[in-house]
């Protein structure tokens, strides 16, 4: 397998869901728990960005070998403040990034993903609802977070090389932010779930 980071975003307040999602309970641990164990079937490396409650998060990922937790302290200023303050610590040619809040990602989308990658930014979407994990070369990604007058990360790579790509894996829109997404999400997993 290629080296391949993977920035996971864990730093928000979990406001709309009323309580801190990335540790509610899926599968045998957590949301994301499951969101990094599908990440690390495909990709070397975890950069996991935290923020909110890092210490919880720092304590119960810092002797994982394949995980590098970075903090940011301007968390509550956007996702986009998590992407720049983990864009230094990435080593490979490409990078994945995705959230800590979607753990029905599985192999195979980062396989069909990965198989596209080049110069830019591959941005999947399904039904043209924007998904993901979005993959972009090392230079993308620096590019995109030194854009000055951007409010957000999308916003960032639209404004450089990009192609979208239509995917039939509904799980690539499926994050969680409110309790209902929690239990769409948890059907949804037993849909998606392939018998082994």
């Amino acid at each position: 397998m290629s080296a391949i980071d993977c920035i996971i975003t864990a730093a928000g307040l979990s406001s709309r869901m009323g309580q801190w999602k990335m540790m509610l309970p899926w599968q045998q641990g957590t949301i994301l728990d499951a969101s990094i164990k599908n990440a690390l079937q495909f990709c070397s490396r975890i950069i996991l960005v935290t923020g909110y409650r890092a210490d919880e998060l720092h304590n119960r990922y810092v002797n994982n070998a394949n995980i590098t937790i970075i903090y940011n302290p301007d968390y509550a200023l956007g996702l986009l403040t998590s992407v720049k303050a983990a864009a230094p610590s990435v080593e490979t040619a490409h990078c994945f990034i995705t959230h800590g809040d979607m753990p029905n990602l599985n192999t195979d989308i980062f396989r069909k993903i990965w198989a596209l990658r080049n110069n830019g930014a591959i941005l999947p979407q399904h039904n043209g609802i924007p998904g993901h994990p979005i993959l972009m070369s090392k230079s993308c990604l620096m590019q995109a977070v030194q854009r000055p007058n951007v409010s957000n990360m999308r916003q960032a790579l639209l404004m450089g090389e990009h192609y979208f790509v239509e995917m039939e894996n509904e799980e690539i829109i499926l994050d969680i932010d409110t309790p209902e997404d929690f239990i769409n999400a948890q059907k949804s997993m037993l849909k998606f779930r392939k018998p082994s």
